[in-house]
């Protein structure tokens, strides 16, 4: 049986040892038991977010236990612990999905001006976005070109998902990052061709 509170993932960065043995205490005082139930625990919560539609279900469920071990241990009055993650699943669902339909948004209103455009304005398009890209950092330019490769499905969501391990990261900051990169560069190219 594999001790929930031995887990080196990112996951568990904000979560202290001590929290997450009061959360396992609160399933079980029988640790293996308390193992079990959190594993179940886990696999419903990564069924629930899957079912949601949520692009990383694994590491949501993980978001999902790791609040409520927080909170737990700060004091929240938790009469039973499945449905308090249930909750905190839900608050975390509507989180991600907001800002999947931002980034959504974003990324189709980009590509409708360009659709719009006529060649030569594309053509300019094209010509700014190379200039804007060199202005980010050496960094960032590497996360962009390497978070924005073209996969799909399942193959999408593990490449960028061994992105924000060996960025040490969570998929959700890596995801918000980017947003916050492509803003940037959109920012800089309307910048660039209104100046033009």
């Amino acid at each position: 049986m594999t001790d929930p509170t031995q887990d080196n993932s990112k996951a568990r960065q904000n979560v202290s040892r001590e929290a997450l043995e009061r959360f396992l205490k609160r399933l079980s005082p029988n640790l293996d038991e308390a193992g079990r139930l959190y594993t179940r625990l886990h696999g419903k919560l990564v069924g629930f977010f899957n079912l949601r539609g949520i692009s990383d279900p694994l590491s949501a469920a993980d978001e999902t236990l790791d609040r409520a071990a927080i909170k737990m241990a700060a004091g929240a009055p938790v009469p039973d612990v499945n449905r308090y993650c249930s909750g905190i699943a839900r608050n975390i669902a509507k989180e991600r999905m907001r800002l999947m339909q931002r980034e959504v948004s974003a990324f189709r209103n980009f590509i409708e001006n360009l659709a719009d455009s006529s060649e030569e304005q594309v053509e300019r398009i094209s010509h700014v976005l190379k200039p804007c890209f060199e202005q980010l950092v050496a960094e960032d330019q590497k996360l962009l070109a390497a978070y924005c490769q073209v996969l799909r499905g399942s193959a999408r969501i593990e490449h960028r998902r061994r992105l924000a391990e060996t960025m040490k990261t969570t998929m959700l900051a890596l995801r918000m990052r980017v947003t916050r990169l492509r803003k940037t560069l959109t920012d800089c190219v309307k910048s660039s061709l209104n100046e033009t």
